[in-house]
């Protein structure tokens, strides 16, 4: 027998009041007090029993074994299969109450088999997380499988390169489970050439142009070449060759600091022959301090422009010359160069993107400046141009979400009629994929698009064909969008391609039509014959004003598809990336109106304050601009002669954006070119979206602490005062793109602290803004690299650490050979418990009826003889009548025999019923009631008793009931009852 909880025996000391105030009086009904007292203590003693916990015990020989195998990426695969084999040699020696189970373990443990009597390992299935060591985790789960009833051993198979956690503790925990500690080491000396890059260090600030050294440190297992790369933005700004020694050699390599803003170094290693790569590469971040760095995004002068066919001109040198005149450093990419990256954006401090359309970026660098924008808090200046906003297609697209004005003109008194019909190619050629859509899903995506851009009074007209074409929507009316949108969705793909059939099918209904505006839009993937098209397409655009645009997509699109869109007055674009059809169609819905672009000249009126004004009182006159819209939270700031936003600001998420629906050329805005203030109002316009940023009084530092990474803000003032209160708000980009926010509760004077785990390898962009009620405060930028993992640096040895566990733990260290120690006899019997509280708390409910009937019920020994006695009867099946006579008391028995005598001389003495006589009636008497004698009554028999003597209860030798004492006495004072 065995307590599991013997504090709980305390509880006993309640029988001392129980049986002080439960004790028996002397005299009558003592018997029955002490028996209840008895059934009282037992009750009591049985729950005491089973609060502390009363188990039965047992000697077992089963012995259970959790074998846990390192599967991290520090150990070689030949390592790896010894241990498996140490564990497969082991379980041939199992008895055969033995079991074993198997936990797999990195950077997390996972179960690989439950505990098991089945000899057979079978094939390892799991995949733990390799890029790290867990030893105390594995431990952990190890203690939670192992069963109550057995011996209890624990085998670690590791090479002890424990890189995150701490297993001493979780060991000791094992050991007060009491479960037995083995260590197996199963690493093997490292072979071949391993070189690790152990650090990376530069300053965290440096000044534009400023020359400082990086250094870095290499640590090799053998001697042998490397070759060395540090690349910063991108570039690679050197390159080096070194000869290695065995052992740690630290390396100092001059540089110059680049532009302003964050910059993050690279060093890279590589060489022939490495067992890990992770460990190749570490960055490090600087802050260049400097003018801010702008990046202005430009097309390329002399394409043709869309709208009027004419080479686009200059659209940027002026805009940057005033940039530059205004200290800040300036550097221009075409659209297509513009990177992606949040890192190498967040080397920004505003991007300005001049008249370009939409469907030259790509939805990620799109995705990206609105991240850029919204979770760095960087700043966006968007010009316009004829091929910018509403008609460079940036309706719907993330470019349109981040700027503080909409693509569409809400006042529909100043668009003219329009109908626009779509001939959409759905041959089977347009069933190829593109980034996981086909280019009819992308077709169709653009048609919709477009209908959704259009206005209720406009119509649209869906032609789908291959080798025939037919009207997905007849030309109808958007009063309801719906329908046409649900149309065109269900188009399908088809067969052969036949292009002239899709334009007949237009031609027979559209010249019909009474829009002022009618416009086609053409797309085809394919070639084919061009045999009465041209024909047909000049006569619609000269006698019916029906312009064509043509789009091709991809290689194999007809050649005549421009000649054709010439001739219908109308636009011809070619694509290669199917994802941008959208935004062409998007594009030409918006031309096609005739009305988003504004060419009149006019003085814009301001009708908002804001800093791009400070010290500008008037403005020169533009001479066009692109109608929008102003979102109904943007700061309007000029505005044309019609209502439409000039200039417009907002804040975006953590950011802010700027939109100028006018250009910065001599398109529109040649007059402002000449202009004096021109640099001035420029350099203000871009420096509204960076001023924050620029003159911050916040500091971050970002420092790892175990496995979080800690960052601490510090916001002081420039005359040395706490910045207290303000409100923190804090986005952390991950390497993947991800954004986390972190909450920078204030622990101290002027200082804001919180953390993060991270979870992915490579570069962290920090963006935290800091204001109080009244704005005081500002925003900063910061980065932090998370470097490979530990399980592929170069850890210093840790001698005797697996001999320090198996020692903390009371275990062995024994050999990967001596296999059959697993599943040894243990130095301690097992032994299995089975607990008694089930039946302890039975016997009490059992106990307690009878405890309170003893309590409750006055019974005496008749009593309970005649309880007795019918129960034998019940029992032996006779009638009860058979044996009521047995159970009466002698003087019950007497009054009976005496009433049964006098019932028998009743039934024997003669019975005579006296008829009343028969009187003759005189007349008239019937009215008088009859006269009826009655038979003399029978007199009572009675017979004599002799009532007992009695004495009194506390004479009498046996005791009665009280009931039987009272009615004796009553007896003797009146013998005739």
């Amino acid at each position: 027998m065995h307590l599991q909880n013997p504090l709980a025996l305390l509880l006993l000391f309640l029988l001392v009041p129980i049986v002080h105030l439960g004790r028996p009086s002397r005299g009558y009904g003592r018997g029955r007090e002490m028996a209840a007292l008895a059934l009282r203590v037992a009750v009591v003693v049985l729950l005491v029993l089973a609060a502390a916990g009363l188990e039965f015990r047992r000697g077992s020989d089963a012995l259970a074994v959790v074998f846990l195998v390192d599967g991290s990426d520090s150990l070689s695969p030949e390592s790896r299969d010894a241990g498996r084999a140490f564990i497969e040699s082991s379980m041939t020696a199992m008895g055969p109450d033995d079991r074993a189970a198997v936990i797999l373990f990195g950077g997390d443990a996972l179960i690989e088999r439950s505990l098991s009597g089945d000899p057979e390992l079978g094939v390892f299935t799991s995949i733990p997380d390799t890029t790290q060591t867990d030893l105390a985790e594995a431990v952990r789960l190890g203690i939670a499988l192992f069963p109550p009833d057995a011996a209890r051993r624990m085998v670690l198979l590791t090479d002890g390169r424990e890189t995150t956690g701490d297993v001493f503790p979780a060991a000791r925990l094992a050991v007060q489970s009491g479960i037995e500690f083995l260590v197996v080491p199963i690493a093997e000396p490292g072979a071949g050439q391993e070189i690790t890059l152990t650090e990376v260090d530069l300053p965290a600030r440096l000044i534009e142009r400023e020359a400082f050294e990086l250094v870095f440190t290499i640590h090799a297992r053998e001697a042998g070449p490397v070759v060395v790369r540090i690349i910063a933005g991108g570039a690679v700004v050197f390159e080096g060759a070194a000869d290695l020694v065995p052992g740690s050699q630290t390396y100092r390599i001059p540089l110059v600091a680049g532009e302003p803003g964050f910059t993050a170094y690279s060093v890279r290693l590589s060489t022939l022959v490495d067992v890990f790569y992770q460990n190749n590469e570490l960055s490090a971040f600087t802050e260049v301090t400097g003018p801010p760095k702008v990046l202005v995004v430009a097309p390329a002068e002399g394409e043709l422009l869309p709208f009027t066919g004419e080479p686009r001109p200059d659209e940027y040198s002026a805009l940057i010359g005033a940039l530059e005149a205004g200290g800040l450093t300036v550097e221009l990419v075409r659209p297509a160069g513009l990177t992606f990256e949040l890192a190498l954006l967040g080397e920004y401090a505003a991007v300005v993107l001049v008249d370009v359309p939409a469907r030259e970026l790509s939805d990620r660098q799109m995705e990206a400046l609105q991240r850029y924008v919204r979770d760095l808090g960087g700043g966006l200046v968007v010009i316009g141009g004829p091929t910018a906003y509403g008609v460079g297609g940036y309706f719907r697209t993330p470019l349109e979400e981040t700027l503080p004005v909409d693509m569409e003109i809400k006042d529909q008194e100043r668009r003219p009629g329009l109908t626009m019909v779509f001939i959409i190619d759905r041959s089977g050629s347009m069933s190829s994929t593109s980034g996981g859509e086909t280019k009819l899903d992308l077709a169709k995506e653009a048609a919709i698009r477009s209908v959704e851009l259009l206005f209720p009074g406009d119509k649209v007209g869906v032609i789908a064909f291959d080798d025939s074409a037919s009207w997905v929507v007849p030309i109808t009316d958007l009063a309801d969008p719906a329908p046409v949108i649900d149309a065109i969705a269900s188009i399908g793909s088809g067969g052969g391609t036949d292009i002239l059939a899709g334009l007949q099918a237009m031609a027979d209904v559209l010249p019909g039509d009474d829009s002022v505006v009618k416009h086609v839009i053409l797309l085809t993937d394919g070639g084919a014959s061009a045999l009465g098209i041209p024909t047909l397409v000049e006569d619609l655009y000269q006698q019916h004003g029906i312009t064509l645009t043509t789009v091709g997509v991809g290689s194999d699109a007809a050649p005549f598809l421009e000649d054709i869109a010439i001739l219908g007055g109308g636009r011809y674009h070619f694509t290669d990336r199917p994802e941008s059809i959208p935004n062409i169609f998007t594009e030409e819905t918006t031309l096609a109106t005739r009305s988003y672009i504004v060419e009149e000249s006019f003085f814009p009126s301001q009708v908002g304050r804001s800093t791009i004004l400070t010290q500008i009182s008037e403005v020169p006159p533009l001479h066009g601009y692109v109608a929008a819209s102003a979102k109904s939270t943007a700061q309007t700031i000029l505005v044309s002669d019609q209502g439409d936003p000039i200039l417009a600001v907002w804040q975006y998420g953590l950011g802010r954006a700027v939109a100028w629906t006018s250009d910065a050329s001599a398109r529109w805005a040649r007059d402002w070119l000449a202009w004096d203030l021109f640099p001035i109002f420029w350099g203000q316009a871009v420096r509204a979206t960076i001023t924050a940023r620029a003159t911050s009084p916040l500091r971050v530092s970002i420092e790892t602490s175990d496995e979080q990474t800690v960052v601490t803000v510090d916001a002081v003032t420039e005359g040395g005062g706490f910045l207290n209160g303000l409100a923190m708000a804090a986005n952390l980009i991950t390497p993947g793109g991800g954004v986390e926010p972190i909450a920078l509760p204030q622990i101290a004077p002027g200082r804001y602290r919180g953390a993060f785990d991270p979870a992915e390898t490579g570069v962290y962009l920090l963006r935290i803004d800091g204001f109080d009620a009244e704005g005081e405060g500002g925003a900063a930028l910061a980065g932090w690299v998370q470097a490979y993992s530990p399980e592929y640096g170069y850890l210093e040895e840790r001698p005797g650490f697996l001999e320090a566990l198996a020692q903390e733990t009371g275990g062995e260290l024994i050999p990967p050979v001596q296999i059959e120690v697993p599943f040894a006899r243990p130095r301690t019997a097992a032994s299995s418990a089975r607990p008694l509280w089930p039946e302890l708390l039975t016997a009490a409910l059992v106990l307690l009826p009878f405890d309170i009937a003893a309590r409750r019920l006055a019974l005496d020994r008749r009593d309970l003889a005649r309880i007795w006695n019918r129960l034998i009867a019940r029992l032996a099946l006779r009638p009860a009548l058979e044996t009521a006579g047995a159970d009466r008391p002698t003087r019950v028995e007497g009054l009976l025999r005496a009433k049964e005598r006098a019932e028998e001389r009743r039934a024997d003495a003669p019975q005579t019923v006296e008829r009343p006589p028969v009187i003759p009636t005189a007349p008239g008497a019937d009215d008088r009631p009859p006269v009826v004698r009655r038979a003399p009554a029978e007199p009572e028999i009675k017979t004599p008793e002799t009532p007992p003597v009695e004495k009194p209860p506390e004479e009498a030798g046996d005791r009665t009931s009280t009931t039987a004492a009272l009615l004796a006495r009553k007896r003797a004072r009146d013998p005739k009852k």
